[in-house]
């Protein structure tokens, strides 16, 4: 993109926050403005604009471009009167924002309902879970807004997919950790083991790892934990690692700076609501798959998991495994309720979309390092057993 003229003493405000969608979509903001060589960047809160847009009326600084958290209705309508680009942050009153701001307002926000979908496609894939419970986090109106969203997507993708027990809805970080725990804890002797436990984030899922600590509950094989954002220094010095739902904020604070620099080039403000969908879930030992309990499948499973892509078909994991093939291919079924070419099928699509979102190469390149004949014999497979085209899948994991 071609640094504007007349952008050089603009101000550009990002969010102050410590937390992790703050964080990278703040270091996202921040790689778009080291590329165009912006050289003014600031960060900011609610409470710092509004003394900083009082001088900026005074006119004694500098224009502004202000991608933040601005919840007062006084301060979304002083915006709205100046035209001063910006981009609000969250999703959780739209309306009152846009009636507030008065006229066409960009929000950026995660996709709560895909992380919810996500969450319960993963857990009930496994096939293994008699029941299911969603860790909330704290009382407080904003933080119920978002994770109310992906606790009822969460129970709708798992109603859809046939279960039809209750979902226990059990508070984390509400209180003091005793009471957190207690909660928790009564919650898991009500209901039949195994468990699944979907966190509202990495922050609740670790909590969830210590009471389970408490109660004697083993991790994954009593209870499974998955959170949400993929904190990964949280994730992988817990006691149990965490498998996460990952989240590309970093991508989505480029987006964000990409739209207030088209205001700044004189686009129009444009009424849009930018959802951040989940990447995928980072596997870890919190959820990790039970071995089977058939040597010959376990080496079969450990096989298809660690093969090279281009030398992996059904005689490949048959020979790896010094069984029959007819032997294996009914243990195998009865082990793990799939196919051993269902299996190598499931390997490589993850392994073609893990390329799809993580680089930017071509498929046809894609095709040769998964082991695909041609390119056009990826995309016919990826769009059978995915039911999206190459395009489609990396289009939906983007920003949008």
């Amino acid at each position: 993109m071609k640094k504007p003229a007349d952008i050089k003493d603009v101000w550009f405000i990002l969010p102050d926050g410590t937390n992790i969608f703050d964080s990278e979509f703040r270091a996202g903001a921040l790689s778009v403005a080291r590329e165009l060589a912006l050289p003014k960047v600031r960060l900011s809160n609610e409470t710092l604009l509004l003394k900083k847009f009082s001088i900026e009326k005074s006119g004694k600084n500098s224009a502004m471009a202000v991608i933040a958290h601005v919840r007062k209705p006084a301060l979304l309508k002083a915006f709205g009167k100046s035209g001063i680009p910006l981009v609000l942050l969250g999703e959780e009153a739209v309306e009152d924002w846009r009636k507030a701001f008065g006229g066409p307002i960009t929000v950026c926000s995660v996709d709560n309902e895909s992380i919810g979908q996500m969450a319960a496609d993963y857990l009930h894939e496994q096939g293994r879970f008699t029941s299911y419970i969603y860790a909330d986090g704290s009382s407080d109106q904003f933080y119920q807004w978002w994770t109310s969203r992906r606790y009822e997507s969460f129970v709708d993708t798992l109603r859809e997919h046939g279960y039809t027990g209750e979902v226990l809805r059990v508070p984390v970080l509400n209180s003091s950790a005793h009471t957190d725990a207690e909660h928790f804890l009564k919650a898991t002797e009500k209901i039949p083991r195994p468990i699944a436990v979907f966190a509202c984030n990495d922050r609740a899922a670790r909590e969830i790892v210590s009471f389970c600590h408490l109660a004697n509950l083993h991790i994954p094989d009593d209870v499974a934990v998955l959170g949400v954002d993929d904190e990964k220094d949280l994730c992988e010095s817990c006691p149990v690692p965490l498998s996460s739902i990952k989240i590309e904020h970093y991508r989505l604070g480029r987006t964000a700076m990409h739209y207030i620099l088209r205001m700044l080039e004189g686009g129009p403000r444009r009424d849009k609501v930018i959802l951040c969908p989940p990447v995928r879930v980072i596997e870890r030992a919190s959820t990790k798959r039970i071995a089977p309990n058939d040597k010959f499948v376990a080496n079969a499973v450990n096989f298809i998991r660690t093969a090279r892509l281009d030398t992996l078909d059904v005689m490949a994991v048959v020979k790896a495994c010094g069984a029959s093939r007819s032997y294996l291919e009914k243990r195998f079924r009865t082990e793990t309720g799939r196919t051993i070419l269902d299996a190598i099928h499931r390997r490589t699509m993850e392994d073609v979309k893990r390329l799809l979102l993580d680089t930017d190469k071509s498929v046809a390149v894609i095709a040769q390092e998964t082991g695909f004949p041609s390119a056009s014999g990826l995309c016919s497979m990826f769009r059978r057993l995915t039911g999206q085209s190459t395009s489609e899948f990396r289009a939906s994991r983007q920003p949008r």
